[in-house]
């Protein structure tokens, strides 16, 4: 009889542990969301995506809030734009630059079917609070689709580099370059948002002992941004952006 009982007991254990092992299964992974501050730094940007591991086969939402840093909730009333980006070619977007969307609430999720697999960028632009202009400020998120590295959602601040030697831009660098060279950005806004990557290590940029800095109000000679427009159309290279990058250091325009 105890024999008995205990076969019994003993399979109820073995069935308990195969049921456990089935739930877990069963319930979907989901990875934590990213949170990062807008170049600016007036606002955190959390995305995720859903499924957390995105794949060809299926539509992936985009999910994105923009947070008050203070308070740490959903900040409403947001004018924004999105694109998804895969090197220089745009692959979809919700807005633009000069025709910016506003979520009232604060939170939005986008749609996407990703073509194949690969690193995609999400580059997110907030231009207005609660009905205020601002000037304009991005945060970037990578994704990767499919058998790409991990396969799971993986934001990071070394979003997509371009790196040659010590040199490393992220690529969604690009727009803000082209945006500033047809004068959507102010000067200083685009000072700052450099300023701000190179402080922050996203931007890394080798710098010149022989640094003659002396203000940060100086023009900036309007070669830089003719040649930001180039780079941001690949008319020249890396090298040749960043020589006007480092120019902006040596002069005391950028101060890191």
């Amino acid at each position: 009889m105890k024999c008995a009982d205990f076969l019994s007991k003993r399979n109820l254990s073995v069935y308990i542990g195969l049921f456990s092992i089935a739930i877990i299964i069963m319930i979907p992974a989901y990875a934590d969301p990213i949170v990062k501050p807008t170049s600016g730094g007036t606002l955190n940007v959390k995305f995720d995506t859903d499924p957390a591991t995105p794949d060809t086969s299926s539509q992936t939402m985009l999910k994105i809030s923009f947070i008050d840093k203070k308070t740490q909730a959903v900040q409403p009333h947001i004018d924004y734009y999105v694109t998804v980006t895969q090197g220089d070619q745009q692959i979809t977007g919700a807005g633009s630059p000069d025709q910016p969307l506003h979520t009232a609430e604060g939170s939005i999720s986008i749609p996407i079917q990703f073509p194949a697999d690969g690193t995609y960028q999400v580059n997110v632009g907030v231009e207005g609070i609660v009905f205020q202009p601002i000037p304009p400020e991005t945060v970037s998120f990578t994704v990767n689709v499919g058998s790409t590295g991990t396969g799971n959602n993986t934001p990071s601040n070394n979003t997509s580099q371009s790196q040659t030697g010590n040199i490393a831009i992220p690529s969604w660098i690009k727009n803000n370059a082209k945006w500033w060279s047809q004068g959507q950005v102010g000067d200083q806004d685009f000072v700052k948002g450099i300023q701000y990557l190179i402080q922050k290590g996203i931007m890394q940029i080798p710098t010149q002992s022989n640094s003659s800095a002396t203000s940060g109000a100086q023009h900036i000679p309007a070669w830089i941004k003719t040649n930001a427009g180039w780079w941001a159309s690949g008319q020249i290279s890396d090298q040749d952006f960043v020589k006007g990058i480092q120019w902006l250091v040596s002069n005391g325009i950028i101060m890191v």
